[in-house]
Order: structure tokens, then sequence, then C-alpha cells
């Protein structure tokens, strides 16, 4: 029996091989939500080490728009492959990520090591930063002396509150600049608590191109007081035991000078 033939000139047989709207657009909507989970995986994994990722979400989910709106054979055959490549490259993505994760984390640790300095007056460090902390946190708030003044602050002595101190030390070669301040803002919850915790100064010994950069930060879960190289040092200008008898020197003499 010979295949009957509707209006529009397609054999029945034609017709029924053909895929319909409603089964191509679902085909193609199953497709466009796995793309858009694997997406989501990637993406979460992206969070912890990086934001620039989060393209390739928003390209999958107009990708899942497209395929809805059209619904049709050509759109479908247009739009599967970039669903696949989409998949295969969050794929790539997630891996590439994890590693880099990974290694950010290893390398961070590092750099937070190689910034501790180890201490060997623990009692006499204790005793003058909790003097130190206690005259900055209360002293008097001044205001910049100029623009330059002001951006120093705030680079350098975040939440200060412009209770920030300068005077002059020697430290055997004749005397030298030195600013310290504390950063009140850290402390303010604790403080308010009667907490001890996320006490930090911070200090500045001006020496030309060899400036010298330290904190000091209060470790609650050991008790103790910790010193560190600034962040953003680069080379330490000195050895760890001469870097401290430096903080010990200006730590000691913040009582006397910051008011």
């Amino acid at each position: 029996m010979e295949n009957e033939t509707p209006p529009d000139g397609n054999t029945l047989a034609e017709t029924s091989n053909k895929p319909t709207v409603k089964s191509v657009g679902g085909a193609a909507l199953e497709q466009g939500k796995k793309a858009a989970a694997m997406v989501d995986k990637a993406s979460t994994v992206a969070e912890n080490a990086s934001g620039a990722f989060g393209a390739i979400k928003w390209t999958a989910i107009a990708i899942v728009t497209i395929i809805i709106a059209g619904g049709a054979y050509g759109t479908y055959k247009v739009v599967s492959a970039p669903v696949k490549a989409v998949g295969s490259a969050t794929e790539a993505v997630t891996d590439t990520v994890k590693s880099g994760a990974d290694k950010l984390k290893e390398s961070s640790s590092a750099v937070a090591n190689r910034l501790n300095i180890s201490v060997s007056q623990q009692s006499k460090l204790n005793r003058v930063s909790d003097a130190a902390f206690s005259a900055l946190s209360n002293m008097a708030a001044t205001k910049p002396q100029n623009v330059k003044d002001r951006m120093s602050r705030v680079k350098n002595f975040p939440g200060s509150n412009d209770r920030v101190c300068a005077f002059n030390l020697d430290f055997g070669n004749g005397e030298l600049p030195v600013t310290v301040a504390a950063d009140n803002d850290a402390h303010a919850s604790a403080k308010a608590l009667g907490s001890k915790g996320s006490r930090m100064m911070r200090m500045i010994v001006e020496a030309g191109k060899d400036d010298l950069a330290l904190s000091a930060g209060w470790d609650e879960a050991a008790s103790k007081w910790t010193l560190k190289w600034k962040a953003t040092t680069l080379k330490k200008t000195l050895n760890d035991k001469v870097a401290e008898q430096r903080a010990l020197d200006v730590l000691s003499a913040v009582s006397q000078n910051c008011k």
C-alpha cells in the first residue's frame, strides 16, 4: 500500500520521522539543564579561588533560554553544539580551578609563614604590647596634616580612627621617624564584650629605602602577642632577631610618646 500524501506534499512516513517541536524542544531543554547544572558545579568551585568564570554560567543560561524560545529542530541543531561545548568547558574549568585553589592555599600558607617573626622575648613582648595598645586606643585623635598624610593613614593604618602616633626614636645610629597606630575598628566588637580579641598594632620605622613595616597582633588561641612583617613586604630588610628588637623598642616607647 502506497503512503498517503498529506496536504503539505510530504508522505505520512516522512512526516512521522521528523522530530516534532515538542519532542525536540524537550530534548534540547534537558541538555540545557544538564549544561547549566555542570556550570553551577564549576561556579561553586570557582568562587573559592576566583570570580573569573562567572560568565560561563550566564552563557549556559542564555543557551537554555534560546532552546525554550525556539524549540524547533533548526534551533536545536544550532544550539546543541554550544551546549555540548559548554559542558566540556565547565568540566575542564572545574578541574583547573580545583588545582588552582589547592595551589593558592599552599602559596597563601607559605606567605603567612614567611611573614611571621620568631619571638625570643615573649614575656617582654606581651608586657610592652599590652601597655602600647592601651595607650594607642585611648590617645586623642589627630587630624591628618595634609592629603599625603591622610592617604598614608588609609593605606598603612586602617581602623585607627585617626589615633595615629608619630615620634622619633634612636635605635643606636641616630633618630628615625616612627609612626604607630592600633586597629581600633577591629577590636571594637571584642572590646564591647570585654574580650582582648582582635587587637592589632601597625608600626613603620622610616629609614629611606629600607623602611621597616611591622605589626603586633594578639593571638587569642595561644594567649600571646605575635610579630609579623607587613603583608605587602616582598623583601625582608632585616633578619627576624633584629626586627623583633626594633618592634620591642617601638612598643616600649609608645606609652611615653602617645597620649
